[in-house]
C-alpha cells in the first residue's frame, strides 16, 4: 500500500527530533548550572574572605545548594517539554496508523462483500 500523508509524517518526525534536542540541551544546561554554581560559590567565598568576613565554607555550600535546586527545576521543566514534544510527534504517527488500519479494514470488508453477497431472508 502506498504511503500517504507525507507532510504529517514530516511534522511528526520534526516534533520527535525537537524533543530529543530539548532533552540533550536540558542535560547540558543542568551540567552548566552545576558548574556555574560551584564556581560562583567559590568566588563568593573568596570575595567575602578578602573583605574580612569569615564565611567558613558557606559560599561553596550555598552555591552547591542553589545549583542543586536550580538543576532540579531545570530537569523537571526540560524533561516535561522534551516528553511533550516527543509525545506530540508520536501522536501524529498514531493518528496516521489508525487511518491506515481503518482504510485496510474497509477494503477487506468491501472485498468480502463482493465475493460472498449476503442473502436476504423472505
Amino acid at each position: 500500500m502506498e504511503q500517504r500523508y507525507h507532510a504529517l509524517r514530516t511534522i511528526g518526525t520534526i516534533y520527535r527530533v525537537m524533543g530529543y534536542i530539548v532533552l540533550v540541551l536540558t542535560i547540558l544546561a543542568v551540567i552548566a548550572i552545576c558548574g556555574v554554581s560551584i564556581i560562583s560559590g567559590t568566588a563568593l567565598e573568596s570575595a567575602s574572605q578578602q573583605f574580612g568576613f569569615n564565611s567558613s565554607g558557606s559560599g561553596l555550600a550555598g552555591g552547591l545548594f542553589g545549583g542543586l535546586i536550580a538543576s532540579i527545576f531545570a530537569i523537571l521543566y526540560g524533561g516535561f517539554v522534551a516528553l511533550s514534544l516527543v509525545a506530540l510527534g508520536e501522536g501524529v504517527y498514531i493518528l496516521i496508523s489508525i487511518e491506515e488500519n481503518t482504510r485496510k479494514t474497509a477494503l477487506i470488508i468491501d472485498n468480502q462483500n463482493k465475493i460472498t453477497p449476503t442473502e436476504t431472508q423472505p
